[in-house]
């Protein structure tokens, strides 16, 4: 009993229990540890052949199973692997959880949802678990980049270049004097819209700055025509670069471009470079650009020109343009992939004031003079599918609505654009015998959003398509001329001559300036980017093969 007690009382030893107690435990520990990281690890690996697996996918919707099975083996994970994928449409839509932009479908998919599912060895688990591996799984969604360029207003396929010359001077304050031939190398001249921004980044030393960045740097309506003009020599376009440095040299750098609201990049907007090769470019034509890039620098300054006796078969013309705000800022050029983006054409009056040469043997009658006013409202384009399969794309349109009359106005009201146009009777022709008033209207009425398909060719052409109102007269100024009313005053005079002779001789004539006039409207109104009842639509860039992880 003396010894039992003796040794109860005795504390040496103790440690030595506990450190084997506790080394145990330790041990456990440790290869619990071992285990959970290599576990971890392997779910890593597998998640990112999963991420791999989903991509392939996605390139390859109608063989989305075999490309995920064939990328996923292609990593040489040892163990069995059950590929599962699940095809469906994605919607980028912030509104919706994040787990539900993901559906489920076989119509129309556009995105894919990979799970990979496996075993994660264990190294010391048979003697925790009783199993040498446990069971893992993960998932990848990836939709595919369905992504088309789009914009409105482009419709410039030939110039007047006297008429685009004198209206090019107005808007950058200087002299422009450039041949047919030159206009015509713009028009024919495209860039791609990246390798524009990426060559205005090194001219700013703008380094790793984003696209969205560049647009949003402070630079002259001059210096960003300078680098259009570099870049298009850059590309053999000597002659469209030449034109392009004649109007930066106009435009000089007493304007900012504000570049920013011509382009809503989308997807690009926060990268530095462009990702997906060529087929992710944008062409844009330089005369486009050149021309969007003066209008918005002007900020809706009121131009007027006078082009004299340049334009056949009218004596002398006055042109007064005003360009208003786009609506809601909206870009001239559009990035979307789902419609959201709606893009607008700026709202433009033009009044003509022409002289035309009568021939007229009425005593004192050798001029009429015609007024003309044109008003047109903001058109409308947006994307509304897009068919990677064959390489299409569709855009809905609605047309610019407006009017048009023969009749006078008060000039200096024409850039106010939160008022109506008051439009008088018009003083055609005025001499001591007789006074003659004239005025006429063409209404347009009412449209709806109109669908217009680009096909591969047409987009890798840069074709540029009209959509037009159903009742758009052919023929502005013909349609005017047509349907205006001339009424003759002889003040208490006895001419000898009955009203209708002299009505006669007017509508004649005026029938006789519909052409040239509308010559002069159409060029102006092209520049300008917009034109009563139309709306010139392209589709600059198709991406289609490339993926996105989403989830």
């Amino acid at each position: 009993m003396r010894s039992m007690a003796a040794c109860l009382r005795d504390r040496s030893g103790a440690t030595s229990i506990i450190i084997a107690f506790s080394a145990a435990a330790i041990l456990a520990l440790a290869a619990l540890a071992v285990d959970l990281g290599s576990v971890f690890l392997q779910s890593r690996q597998l998640q990112g052949m999963a991420d791999l697996a989903a991509l392939a996918a996605a390139r390859d919707l109608p063989n989305a199973q075999a490309a995920a099975e064939a990328t996923a083996r292609a990593n040489g994970w040892a163990a069995d692997l059950t590929v599962t994928v699940t095809r469906g449409v994605y919607v980028a839509d912030r509104s919706t959880g994040a787990a539900d932009r993901f559906q489920p479908t076989e119509v129309s998919p556009n995105a894919v949802r990979v799970t990979l599912a496996s075993k994660a060895d264990l190294y010391f688990g048979r003697a925790i678990v009783g199993e040498d591996a446990t069971a893992i799984s993960r998932t990848a969604t990836a939709a595919r980049a369905e992504l088309a360029a789009f914009s409105v207003g482009s419709r410039l396929l030939s110039l007047n270049g006297g008429v685009a010359n004198a209206l090019l001077s107005g808007l950058t304050g200087s002299t422009v004097s450039l041949s047919a031939m030159d206009y015509n190398a713009l028009i024919s001249s495209d860039v791609d819209l990246f390798s524009y921004l990426s060559a205005l980044r090194t001219d700013l030393d703008l380094k790793g700055a984003s696209f969205e960045k560049v647009l949003e740097a402070d630079i002259s309506t001059g210096q960003a025509l300078t680098v259009l003009s570099t870049l298009l020599r850059s590309q053999g376009d000597d002659r469209a670069a030449s034109a392009v440095n004649t109007l930066a040299v106009a435009a000089g750098s007493a304007t900012t471009a504000r570049l920013d609201r011509l382009f809503d990049l989308g997807p690009y907007a926060d990268q530095d470079e462009l990702m997906g090769g060529s087929q992710a470019g944008v062409a844009i034509s330089a005369m486009d650009l050149a021309s969007a890039t003066l209008q918005l620098a002007q900020g809706g300054r009121q131009v007027k020109l006078d082009l004299g006796a340049s334009v056949p078969g009218l004596a002398d013309v006055d042109v007064w343009l005003a360009i208003g705000e786009r609506p809601n800022n909206s870009p001239w050029l559009g990035i979307d992939r789902d419609g959201s983006l709606i893009i607008r054409t700026a709202q433009t009056r033009v009044y003509v004031e022409a002289k035309v040469g009568t021939g007229s043997a009425i005593s004192g009658l050798a001029q009429l003079k015609v007024p003309v006013i044109v008003e047109a409202a903001s058109a409308e384009a947006k994307l509304t599918a897009i068919n990677c399969a064959i390489g299409s794309a569709s855009l809905g349109v609605k047309p610019s609505i407006g009017d048009a009359w023969i009749g006078e106005i008060d000039t200096s009201r024409l850039d106010n654009f939160k008022r109506g146009l008051d439009v008088s009777d018009a003083t055609l022709a005025r001499t001591r015998l007789l006074s003659i008033k004239g005025r006429g209207r063409l209404e347009m009425g009412g449209v709806t959003w109109q669908s217009v398909n680009f096909s591969a060719a047409d987009i890798k052409g840069g074709v540029i398509k009209t959509v037009s109102t159903g009742d758009l007269a052919k023929g502005l100024a013909a349609g005017l001329v047509t349907d205006t009313y001339v009424s003759v005053d002889f003040p208490g005079v006895s001419l000898g001559l009955t009203r209708g002779v002299v009505t006669d001789s007017v509508t004649s004539v005026l029938s006789s300036a519909a052409a040239p006039l509308d010559e002069v409207i159409n060029t102006v109104t092209g520049l300008a980017g917009v034109r009563l009842g139309e709306a010139d639509v392209r589709v600059s860039g198709l991406r289609c093969k490339d993926s996105a992880l989403v989830a």
